[in-house]
This record gives structure tokens, C-alpha cells and sequence, in this order.
């Protein structure tokens, strides 16, 4: 099944490495798109984020760093990210008063 690959970056050496890495490892069907952090600021925020590799896969799915495991393109592989980086966006701070009603 292809994937939709994100990758955020601010052309850092590990952003650099990781890009290469998904390159590699990502089967012909799947999509890598590369955004620069800079350039693509409003993109970044609605994903919220903070650190620079971060890897977005189909939405659902979002790594901040380096994955805990090689990125090869398998049904377990996306199964495993999915699971241990489950992409959630928190659309307002827990200290923000908008919260109290979720108290």
C-alpha cells in the first residue's frame, strides 16, 4: 500500500540523514515530500512541530527524530510506527483556560 511521507527538516545533518535513509527505504508507490521548516511554517503547526527531523506518514503517524527502528517500507514497519508514534495534535495548551471544561 503507498504512503504519504512527510519529512520536516531545516537542512540539519540528521534531517539530511533521515531523508536519506526514507529515500532508500521507501518502496516505488510511496511519496516522500520534503518541507522545509522555514518555508512551510503554517504546514508545520497544524502537525505541531517542534523539532527538526519530524516525519509525518499519512497523518497518522508522526516521529520526532530518529525512528527506534530502520525505515523499510512494510506492512509491519507502518504498523509498528503507528502504534509507537500515533499522531496526536493538541490543538490548545492544558494550561490554556479554553481546557477547564475538560477537567
Amino acid at each position: 500500500m503507498p504512503h504519504k511521507i512527510e519529512v520536516f527538516s531545516a537542512d540539519c545533518p540528521l534531517c539530511n540523514k533521515i531523508v536519506d535513509e526514507i529515500e532508500a527505504g521507501k518502496c516505488a508507490g510511496c511519496q516522500l515530500i520534503v518541507h522545509n521548516l522555514s518555508e512551510n511554517l503554517e504546514l508545520a503547526r497544524s502537525y505541531d512541530v517542534r523539532v527538526v527531523p519530524t516525519v509525518i506518514i499519512d497523518g497518522e503517524v508522526k516521529i520526532e527524530g530518529r525512528p527506534d527502528i530502520p525505515f523499510i517500507c512494510s506492512d509491519e514497519t507502518y504498523a509498528h510506527f503507528k502504534e509507537v508514534y500515533p499522531l496526536t495534535i493538541q490543538l490548545t495548551r492544558p494550561s490554556d483556560p479554553a481546557n477547564d471544561h475538560l477537567q
